[in-house]
């Protein structure tokens, strides 16, 4: 089923295929992989109709003050999604001899030197998703494409060095929920462990931004994530930068910061939000380890903490008054046993954080009191991807799937990022 190309006079051109009597043998799985086929072939025979129109073909140009000349068309192969295409365009040098131009494969958005865009956004979104070999068995099962495992990476990582750009994140990340039904804007950042070649279990950090409607209902989230380095600068920087493009975009939202309880990251959340929440079910996991020293038989122990967890997210000074009960019985606790540690845990736990849990007030304002955003990106961005069994990373390739991942999972991203690249250049 070859494709045939009929060309009218007002430029007009219709690809047809035919599909012979008999075609797939009586086997309709047969006859649709016959029929993928054709379809890629169309599409080859298509993109060599269309992309010659992305070769301006001028004579000379001038680009930073330099003119650059053509030398001719000189021949190249490109990688479509249906397949390699032989094109022709012009290639430009200075009179300095040197390094080449080719303004058509800027035009033309032609991504990592060879892959058109639509096949740059599948191998981003499917490396996102998987590793290299998985998405070149998928490609060659079920759409009849051919290419290296070593290509798939290359382009993905293009993609992602591409949105990684500070202009790119700048312009093409705009939220897509609208002003009027963003209520509260919630910031978390954690970390999680990740293997890296040579370096063993390093951390890699993790913050979302989300955005909650009036009733407390979660309308989007914005993801981020780096691969470990010294002092954190990089990913601060980003989240930062992140945070205040939206609440300029969000002036009269209110910010609150919701975390773990971990003291390396109070600082930073303090200084950007009006309202600290502590996770609530790190307090009540610090209240169930409590619980043994609080009480000495099984169901007053489960008596005692269901009272204090109540009490905790629904009555307005529990917090403190937890606090104080804790620290009374730690101080007067004898020996240094498990429960005792844990209750002395407890105590420590609540008196500093005490004034984070205003959980009635929270819940009054309709404001999360859950970490759990934050806690499942760890999962679903970081080890879901990374951590495969016997799968080391350098912190380059991990980088490139962290942002591709971070994209992916964030609503609207990877489609305004595809929509800036289409605009704006690659």
């Amino acid at each position: 089923m070859e494709p045939v190309i009929s060309r009218q006079p007002d430029g007009t051109v219709t690809i047809s295929i035919t599909l012979a009597a008999g075609t797939g043998g009586g086997s309709l799985l047969k006859l649709e992989e016959q029929i993928q086929q054709a379809v890629n072939a169309v599409g080859r025979t298509a993109m060599r109709e269309v992309l010659p129109r992305f070769d301006d073909a001028v004579p000379r140009f001038v680009s930073e003050g330099r003119t650059w000349t053509t030398k001719g068309k000189v021949s190249k192969i490109y990688e479509t999604a249906w397949g390699e295409v032989m094109v022709e365009r012009h290639v430009y040098q200075t009179s300095a001899g040197g390094a080449t131009l080719c303004p058509f494969e800027t035009k033309a958005r032609i991504l990592g030197g060879t892959a058109t865009p639509l096949l740059a956004r599948s191998l981003a979104h499917k490396y996102g998703n998987h590793n290299a070999r998985a998405v070149v068995r998928d490609l060659e099962e079920n759409h009849g494409r051919k290419l290296a495992p070593s290509y798939v990476a290359d382009i993905a990582r293009a993609v992602a060095d591409a949105a990684s750009e500070p202009i790119v994140e700048q312009r093409a990340h705009a939220p897509q929920s609208p002003r009027k039904n963003v209520h509260t804007l919630v910031p978390g950042l954690d970390g999680t462990c990740a293997l890296f070649c040579k370096e063993g279990f390093k951390s890699c950090m993790v913050g979302t931004i989300a955005l909650y409607d009036a009733e407390g209902e979660r309308l989007e989230t914005i993801y981020l994530a780096e691969a470990p380095e010294a002092g954190k600068a990089t990913f601060l920087a980003r989240l930062d930068a992140e945070w205040q493009r939206l609440t300029a975009y969000y002036p009269k939202a209110r910010r609150a910061g919701l975390s773990d309880g971990a003291r390396d990251y109070e600082p930073w959340l303090a200084a950007r939000t009006t309202w600290q929440i502590l996770d609530f079910y790190h307090a009540s996991g610090y209240l169930a380890g409590a619980a043994p020293g609080m009480e000495r038989g099984k169901a007053q122990r489960a008596a005692w903490l269901e009272a204090a967890c109540h009490a905790l997210k629904h009555d307005r000074g529990a917090a403190q008054r937890l606090a104080t009960e804790l620290s009374t019985r730690a101080e007067a606790a004898p020996g240094s046993g498990q429960s005792v540690k844990a209750l002395q845990a407890a105590a420590t736990y609540f008196t500093h954080n005490v004034a984070r849990m205003n959980y009635s007030v929270c819940a009054a304002m309709a404001m999360p009191i859950g970490s759990g955003v934050t806690e499942a990106a760890c999962k679903t961005l970081v080890k879901a991807r990374l951590c495969s069994s016997g799968m080391p990373w350098t912190r380059e390739g991990a980088q490139s799937v962290l942002t591709l991942r971070a994209l992916l999972l964030s609503s609207s991203r990877w489609t305004s990022l595809w929509k800036h690249f289409d605009q704006h250049g690659i």
